[in-house]
């Protein structure tokens, strides 16, 4: 089914506008005339290319917002579609809300939440259905939105923290380049003019910042044009997938990096397991949900092949043993919670360790971030101040000696 736009007449002579889910728009309209609505406008949502290339996946935010309210409302007692309607009229105009409106219209048609969920992967990822179906499988809904919006936001504070702490240096990094950019193409060169009487070498420095301005000023929009697009180009015919997965396997290569990515990748992985074992998803189908969570698609495939293994019968520690990139103590947190029966509880003491060690590497970097910036625009700056003095010394040095 697809979704449809409407502006519709009611039988008060009011006009009514809203999302409708159909076949295809005859449907939509014999729909709309069901429920005694005169159809004025019904076009399919997202139909032209550039809304379908401009739309974006839902963020994080308004998915822990989402999911909120549904656990607040479902547990206070209102039926799934009511509780979509209330929170789909409350939403601020935009593509999210007629998603929400669209699911309501979907569970009134008779299909089941988990159904009308698949409709809108870009929003709703198999991790989030899956859990949703645990849900109506268990008949525990409101337990199951508590327990996917308390991991949501935990998700959502982590990445929080991480802008937080990048702004700072961002804004710091591109104004002093701004700054550095406007002084080599419109100071430097008429300062460096004033030289050309001179009879004399300009030191290396002044040559080496003469020919970085000139750069700048020429050739450079035009080979940064090239290579642009020589890289669209280039993906035209190199399949984007595995130019990620290059990048991917180096950057965890990477000395500081590497241990982000693990960390913040095994977090996401230790925590859905958990949850999805808590619910009663069946073991391998849970840990292929959360291994498609992984983010880094290198390490998603080494810890794939590594957990099909626990399908011949190995245990979940042994099997993740095999990946060199996951740390041993969460390893050997995993055998205890296996050998002590308590495995999802221990899953969930690896997420929180993996956080924690995440936040601690994070907050440091950052704190060391800030003032490496500025050390190295403070560099830049000095150079440039140096090359340019420079001259001047020695055509001092030389009147001296004269």
């Amino acid at each position: 089914m697809a979704a449809f736009n409407y502006v519709a007449i009611d039988s008060n002579g009011n006009k009514e506008k809203g999302v409708i889910a159909a076949d295809n728009i005859e449907n939509a309209r014999r729909e709309l005339r069901n429920r005694k609505l005169a159809p004025v406008k019904v076009s399919e949502a997202n139909k032209h290319l550039f809304a379908r290339f401009f739309q974006r996946k839902t963020s994080l935010k308004k998915l822990v917002l989402f999911t909120r309210q549904m656990a607040t409302l479902v547990s206070g007692g209102f039926a799934i579609d009511q509780s979509l309607k209330l929170v789909g009229e409350q939403s601020p105009a935009g593509s999210f809300k007629n998603q929400i409106l669209t699911l309501s219209s979907r569970i009134e048609e008779g299909f089941s939440f988990t159904e009308a969920l698949e409709e809108f992967p870009q929003s709703f990822d198999r991790l989030y259905i899956s859990l949703i179906s645990a849900g109506e499988t268990s008949g525990d809904m409101s337990g199951i939105l508590e327990k996917t919006a308390s991991y949501l936001e935990r998700r959502s504070k982590i990445q929080q923290d991480i802008l937080g702490a990048l702004i700072y240096p961002a804004v710091l990094m591109i104004l002093a380049s701004l700054i550095v950019g406007l002084l080599l193409i419109f100071v430097v060169p008429n300062v460096i003019n004033q030289f050309d009487t001179l009879n004399q070498e300009l030191p290396l420095l002044t040559r080496a910042l003469i020919s970085f301005s000139e750069f700048l000023s020429g050739p450079a929009l035009w080979l940064l044009s090239v290579t642009l697009i020589i890289i669209l180009i280039s993906l035209r015919f190199v399949s984007l997938k595995k130019i990620r997965f290059v990048f991917d396997q180096y950057s965890l290569k990477l000395p500081v990096v590497k241990k982000f990515l693990i960390n913040a990748n095994l977090s996401r992985f230790t925590s859905s397991l958990s949850i999805l074992r808590n619910s009663n998803v069946p073991i391998m189908q849970a840990l292929d949900i959360s291994v498609s969570t992984i983010s880094n698609r290198y390490l998603q495939e080494k810890m794939s092949k590594a957990l099909n293994k626990v399908s011949e019968g190995d245990s979940l520690a042994k099997s993740l043993k095999n990946v060199s990139e996951i740390p041993l103590l969460v390893v050997q947190m995993i055998d205890s919670g296996e050998r002590s029966g308590g495995l999802d509880e221990m899953l969930l003491k690896s997420a929180e360790y993996l956080d924690e060690e995440f936040q601690q590497s994070t907050k440091m970097a950052m704190n060391l971030l800030e003032p490496m910036v500025v050390v190295i625009m403070g560099v830049i700056v000095a150079s440039i101040v140096v090359a340019i003095l420079l001259p001047l010394i020695q055509m001092n040095n030389l009147n001296f000696i004269g």
